[in-house]
């Protein structure tokens, strides 16, 4: 790009510039100032004003050196920064899988598929009996909690057994059949009074 294609781009994306830091300065409402020198010209474009050009200036160099340049990093801090996050981030990984490594021998164990733990290593061991450790420590503490009385455990589902039905006692059908044509008013072949009474306490008539 020869220096009239660069002029040219100056000169279009100037204004852009200008608008964007206008944007900038009323959006978040922070001192801001742009100085531009021109190419071929002594007087540099300054906004938005000398004034405060001067004064965002005076307020940088007013800041120390240390406060200044706190969060600045060369490229070996930075590696080492990265270095370290990656570190911490390798190591809550490897205490998860053990973790987990760790409760499946448990599991293993009070399934059946596992005898005993003699084939592992001392550094397995120890870590494995640092879980059983905690999970012990945490079930006695649970049992602290709930003989303290501050938590109940939580009552067992009773199933409530309906009364048994009580069926209605059956009688023998001993009773003379009726008639085929029943006279209200002709009583006679009716079983009388003292006969029915006789019959639901011995179940049979006389």
């Amino acid at each position: 790009m020869d220096r009239a294609e660069r002029k040219r781009t100056l000169e279009k994306r100037l204004p852009n510039l200008l608008k964007k830091a206008r944007e900038f300065a009323v959006l978040c409402d922070v001192p801001t100032s742009l100085v531009v020198y021109l190419p071929g010209k002594d007087q540099p474009v300054v906004w938005p004003s000398q004034e405060a050009a001067l004064d965002v200036v005076r307020r940088y160099k007013e800041v120390g050196d240390l406060q200044r340049f706190k969060n600045n990093l060369d490229g070996a801090e930075f590696i080492c920064k990265m270095i370290d996050k990656a570190k911490a981030e390798l190591s809550t990984v490897q205490r998860q899988t053990r973790d987990k490594e760790m409760h499946l021998l448990i599991d293993d164990f009070f399934a059946g598929r596992r005898r005993s733990f003699d084939d592992l290593s001392p550094e397995v061991f120890a870590a494995l009996e640092l879980t059983v450790e905690k999970k012990l420590r945490a079930v006695t503490a649970r049992q602290q909690e709930l003989l303290g009385g501050s938590v109940l455990p939580p009552l067992p589902t009773q199933l409530v057994q309906p009364p048994p039905l009580v069926m209605a006692p059956t009688f023998s059908s001993n009773l003379p059949p009726l008639p085929p044509a029943l006279d209200a008013s002709d009583v006679s072949g009716l079983p009388t009074t003292e006969e029915l009474q006789a019959f639901f306490m011995n179940g049979e008539l006389p």
